[in-house]
């Protein structure tokens, strides 16, 4: 019975101290500008259709896919990437503070998608990550610390 109410308590002043972290926690607004990200999402049909160039040119046509196929890896890994981190970051940047605190994690749901498109490998893993975060981890009312990790759980793996 004492250890229940210990285990309670330790609980208890653990899920305070991560509230007042939370909402005590200095949310970061970057510098981002409307038309920079409009450019980058216009640019993206312009690279992809870069990648079928090398149909015209003399190469066989197996080589001629695994080169497109390649660029089009290249530009999607890279350039749409880069496009998610600037719309995660133009959402900081206008988005109420309200809205922005709402957030229950450890670092917010935005710095975890910002920091899982910048270490995660592939794109894909990366999104669905986010997704687990932002469906599943956070709701609730419970203080959580979460940072991304390369490698998924098993548990989650194995519910894929």
């Amino acid at each position: 019975m004492d250890k229940d109410i210990e285990f309670f308590r330790r609980e208890y002043r653990i899920q305070k101290k991560l509230e007042n972290i939370v909402n005590n926690r200095i949310l970061e607004r970057p510098k981002t500008k409307k038309w920079h990200l409009t450019a980058m999402y216009i640019i993206l049909p312009f690279l992809m259709s870069v990648c079928i160039l090398p149909y015209l040119t003399e190469f066989t046509l197996l080589i001629k896919m695994l080169i497109s196929v390649f660029l089009l890896i290249l530009v999607i890994e890279t350039h749409l990437r880069y496009c998610f981190i600037l719309s995660i970051k133009y959402y900081q940047h206008y988005t109420d503070e309200k809205i922005r605190r709402r957030c229950k994690c450890i670092p917010s749901c935005s710095q975890y998608a910002i920091m899982s498109l910048k270490m995660i490998f592939p794109l894909i893993v990366a999104i669905i990550k986010i997704r687990k975060r932002l469906y599943q981890t956070c709701n609730g009312e419970e203080y959580k610390i979460d940072f991304p990790r390369k490698k998924m759980n098993k548990e989650y793996e194995s519910s894929l």
